[in-house]
């Protein structure tokens, strides 16, 4: 009877651990040619960044891990860089907010960049995050989008939750990761370096202008002597004003006027 049951736990311990393994990814294998790993690092790490940067380890696994599980799913493009950019072409309907809202466009702070790119590189070295398993959806625990109702809970990470789909199992995922396209490339490329040097240039600049003081243009401006008389007082031939008078005419049918202290001649 002891051996009975004790069979009878080992099978369950096995089946347990058959269905675990069965909701658990598989290992991803980036694509050995360079040029595509380096692609795909790229996007997978904005992904992480901008989706999680301000959470722990485990919260940027679990969304590294569902764009893994995108790729691999058919209803997703089948490289990193195509799931990460889908719908960013459109004005509504990019699957990741922060490929179409403006978020690319501010700096980068280089060390969360640095640690999200380690943990995109560990992804597509194999890491697998078991806690998110199959999940192909997430959202932030601050909001409850109409579609969560559909789909079932996996796990709740950080500051997200995340869904997989009913009846989804390890053979759902069946497509088999492409090669980086070159649209999908430059889409992942050029919003992060691009802009980015245009915002630091735009702040640069702003601060520039705060630090400066205002310049302020001067305008000569000559200044005439006043002269006070006291009232009652009888003005002084120094402050008198020179007259105007007339000399005597010279001989030649000339004039001579005196102004201001000056002789001045004018002919006939």
């Amino acid at each position: 009877m002891r051996r009975l049951l004790l069979l009878l736990a080992a099978l369950s311990c096995a089946a347990s651990a058959s269905a675990q393994t069965a909701d658990v990814a598989a290992p991803f294998v980036a694509s050995r040619d360079p040029a595509e790993f380096e692609q795909s690092l790229e996007c997978l790490t904005q992904a992480v960044y901008y989706e999680a940067r301000n959470q722990s380890a485990d919260g940027q696994r679990a969304v590294a891990q569902v764009v893994l599980n995108r790729v691999r799913h058919p209803s997703y493009p089948d490289n990193v860089c195509g799931v990460v950019f889908q719908g960013s072409e459109r004005v509504t309907g990019c699957q990741f907010s922060f490929t179409c809202d403006g978020s690319m466009y501010a700096g980068i702070e280089s060390l969360a960049w640095e640690r999200a790119e380690r943990i995109a590189r560990a992804a597509l070295g194999g890491s697998v995050y078991r806690p998110v398993g199959l999940a192909l959806n997430y959202h932030t625990t601050s909001i409850r989008p109409y579609w969560a109702p559909s789909l079932v809970e996996q796990a709740v990470v950080g500051a997200h939750v995340f869904y997989r789909r009913p009846n989804s199992t390890a053979e759902s995922f069946a497509q088999n990761p492409g090669a980086e396209s070159n649209a999908s490339a430059r889409a992942a490329s050029a919003p992060r370096r691009a802009p980015t040097l245009q915002s630091m240039a735009s702040l640069e600049a702003r601060a520039h202008r705060l630090g400066q003081e205002i310049a302020v243009i001067e305008i000569p401006v000559t200044e005439r002597p006043v002269r006070y008389q006291t009232v009652g007082a009888r003005r002084s031939a120094a402050s008198s004003p020179a007259p105007t008078r007339r000399a005597a005419a010279p001989r030649n049918g000339s004039s001579v006027r005196v102004e201001s202290g000056v002789r001045v001649m004018r002919g006939s």
